[in-house]
Parts: structure tokens; sequence; C-alpha cells
């Protein structure tokens, strides 16, 4: 075992060693990764998942999704955009399978290197500016007008780290056939909570005491999936961004189980704590906090931090992975 996961395994160790609890953490979670050792998840996509440009296995998803909806040469729009490749998850379907559409960045410097990006594709629009879910002249609606896309644009890719949510909500007038959108990725999947509006729900937020600037700081998973849910979306698989795809498309799918359902708690086997880094599967123990409080969901029904039951779930989990 390496001296980084002895360290994290004794992080955990002590947490679960120290009887007195206060409502507080004994150990802080980190974001430090080390080797995912369990089996992936089944029927999840997961095994599709690779990084062309992708931050998280994104391009081997979409890729599959789009073969078993048989969407060839698409439409897309990305926001926000950064340079048009790192961390992309349009770029691959441009350069490789001939995608036509738009790039949105609202930074200076990255929206110039967008435009370098994509000067040797004709089909693809860079336009500098944000996507803002109040401003009616700069809302999702009206940019998708300007990049003249069809009503059911193939691939809506949102990511602004922030009000990811609130544009997606105020997306009235199209229909994507698939959404990928980023969620607070330190939230754990049970808890509701939007951007900007921390959660009421908590007996103990745990978060306030590992990484308190990370409260609130885009939507929690459940909040996600519940919007798209609500905006007629299946969530189909989860790499830190939520894949959803359109309901009345979800039967061509091949590798999603789930009884289709209007519960959104119904979906959070979806989460889990591995991460494609590169092209190697990574976790960490801030993750597995999180499948820990999913964990005690899916035994109590209970929206609940119970202390003690945590860190013996986290010590089973970090076993296995050991």
């Amino acid at each position: 075992m390496s001296k980084a996961r002895i360290k994290l395994f004794t992080l955990v160790l002590i947490f679960i060693s120290n009887n007195s609890y206060s409502g507080s953490l004994d150990f802080m979670p980190s974001d430090d990764s080390f080797d995912y050792k369990f089996d992936l998840p089944e029927n999840t996509y997961h095994k599709y998942c690779k990084n062309v440009y992708s931050q998280n296995g994104e391009d081997g998803i979409l890729e599959q999704i789009l073969k078993e909806l048989e969407i060839n040469n698409g439409t897309f729009c990305e926001f926000g955009a950064s340079n048009g490749i790192t961390s992309s998850n349009t770029y691959n379907l441009i350069k490789n399978h001939n995608f036509s559409g738009m790039a949105i960045e609202l930074d200076q410097s990255l929206y110039q290197k967008c435009v370098e990006t994509y000067k040797n594709f004709p089909n693809v629009q860079v336009f500098h500016g944000g996507v803002f879910y109040n401003d009616l002249n700069n809302d999702l609606n009206s940019w998708l007008k300007k990049g003249n896309l069809p009503y059911d644009l193939d691939v809506l890719s949102i990511d602004i780290d922030y009000d990811d949510y609130f544009v997606w909500k105020n997306l009235t007038e199209f229909s994507p056939k698939i959404v990928i959108i980023e969620t607070n990725p330190y939230r754990d999947p049970v808890f509701e909570e939007l951007p900007g509006k921390p959660s009421s729900e908590y007996n103990i937020d745990l978060l306030k005491q590992w990484h308190p600037a990370r409260i609130a700081a885009g939507c929690s998973f459940i909040s996600a999936i519940t919007l798209g849910l609500n905006k007629g979306y299946i969530p189909v698989s989860y790499t830190g961004n939520i894949t959803f795809v359109r309901k009345d498309l979800v039967t061509k799918l091949h590798e999603f189980p789930y009884t289709i359902s209007d519960n959104p708690y119904d979906y959070i086997t979806l989460y889990t704590h591995l991460c494609l880094w590169g092209d190697k599967w990574k976790t960490n123990t801030g993750l597995i906090l999180n499948i820990a409080i999913r964990d005690y969901y899916l035994k109590f029904n209970k929206k609940f931090i119970d202390l003690d039951w945590l860190k013996l779930r986290m010590n089973q989990i970090l076993n296995n992975a050991m």
C-alpha cells in the first residue's frame, strides 16, 4: 500500500476510533485521489467511459448514447466552452463525428483561444458572451436562436460552475435530445440544494467544516435530477456531470435498466464515487463520505447525518477499496 493511501486510511481510522461526537468531523475529507478498486457500476454507461478531450469519461458515454439513438452528424451547443478543447464534452464530436453547432465563452482570453481552436471547423460558431438565466437578451433561449440551432438539437452541454441549474430551468423554447449538466461535486446525492441557496435540510452540514466555500456553489445531484424529471428527461449516467436523455427517446437505449419514475430518489444509485481521470479510475475520501450518506438514505429511507453510522460505512468502503 502506498504511503498516500496509508495516510488516507489512517485518517479514516482516527475518525472511526474517536468516540466523542458533537456534530463535527474527526478528520477532514480530502480531494487527494487514490486508485479505485471496485467493480464499475453496471447499466450506467461507465464501461464506455473514455476521455478524448472530456474530463471524466463523458466522451465515451456520449459516443455510445448517440450510437444507440442512431444520431450521426448531429448538432450541439456547449457553454462555457473554455478554450474549446480542455475538458470539452463536444470537441470530440466536432473533430471526429462531424457535429456542427455553437460554443459560447465569457472570458475574453479563453474566447480567443476557442476561436483559434475552431477556425478549421466552418460548421462551428464561436460566440463571446455569458449565458444568464435572468437576462432575456442573453438567456439560453436567446443564444440558441442566435446560433440558428434546431428546436431538438442533439447535445446541450452546460458547464458554467454555478448557475447551471437556473439556466437549464429557464430553457423553454428548445428541447435537446441529450443534456449534460454539471452539479456541485462536493455535495452528497441526498440533500437538496440550489445555487446560492444553502440547504436547510441538514441536521449536521459536514461541508461547513470540510469546504465551506463549496456550499451552494452549484446545485446538488438530487436537485438536478428533480429538475431533469420535471423537464421531461431521464438521468442515465453520472460522472460529476449528469447525462440526461429526453424521456421519449429512452426506450431506444440499450444500457439503461431503471423503471421510469417521477421520484428523483429512485435514481440516486446512479451517484458514484469513481472518476475516470485521464485513463485511470480514481476516488477520494470526500466522494466516499458522500456515498456513505447515500447508503444511509437507501438503508433507512431518511435524510439524516448519523456520524456513528457514516464512520462505519466509510470504513467498510475503504476496506473494500483497498
